[in-house]
């Protein structure tokens, strides 16, 4: 999303290490593979502590299914449903052609509350928060309590938006989209993607 975003200054924040590890490593040079086999995305899988940070981000998020940090190795065929895909070039070759784009942004890895946003003043804040109801990536509880009131107040004087399915009534819907989301290799579940802001 934020390679999309025209501004001078740009920060990508992400509580997950290794996916913001990830970025800052593409970000100053890193030639990221082409391929990424199964056997490697097991040996990575089963003894991260042995890799890079930002080579498990790499391997967790582009290598998996649905995108979901280690959720089992992407398969998949085209649509003929024979000729087998190799999903996790398709995956890294959208990454390589993000590279151009986000040389000017800081990625940090921090939590949202982070100090370093609470003076923030005319900004776009785009908030893609762990979907309520669905599996997280991070190890830790989600209070989506406290989330919202943070972003009522960093409403007060910036644009703020939020990806979610359901928000609070003093939130709106600005847009939204039926998506097909991929819960198992074989189950999908269809599910309106939303954008909300702050009732101002």
């Amino acid at each position: 999303m934020i390679d999309k975003i025209k501004c001078e200054n740009r920060i990508g924040n992400d509580i997950h290490k290794e996916l913001i590890a990830m970025w800052n490593e593409i970000q100053n040079g890193w030639e990221i593979p082409l391929h990424i086999s199964e056997e490697e995305y097991n040996k990575v899988r089963n003894s991260k502590k042995d890799y890079p940070d930002y080579y498990v981000g790499l391997i967790g998020f582009n290598a998996t299914f649905g995108s979901k940090y280690f959720g089992g190795y992407a398969r998949g065929f085209k649509a003929d449903k024979v000729t087998p895909r190799d999903i996790p070039n398709e995956a890294l070759r959208n990454l390589s052609e993000q590279i151009p784009n986000i040389q000017n942004i800081k990625f940090l890895c921090s939590d949202y509350r982070n100090n370093e946003y609470a003076n923030l003043r005319g900004a776009v804040i785009y908030c893609d928060p762990p979907y309520q109801g669905t599996t997280k990536y991070a190890t830790d509880l989600f209070d989506y309590d406290v989330f919202w009131d943070w972003c009522r107040k960093m409403s007060k004087e910036n644009w703020l938006f939020v990806s979610e399915y359901n928000a609070p009534s003093d939130f709106e819907c600005i847009w939204c989209k039926n998506v097909t989301t991929s819960l198992k290799v074989h189950e999908h579940e269809s599910r309106v993607e939303k954008l909300f802001t702050y009732k101002k």
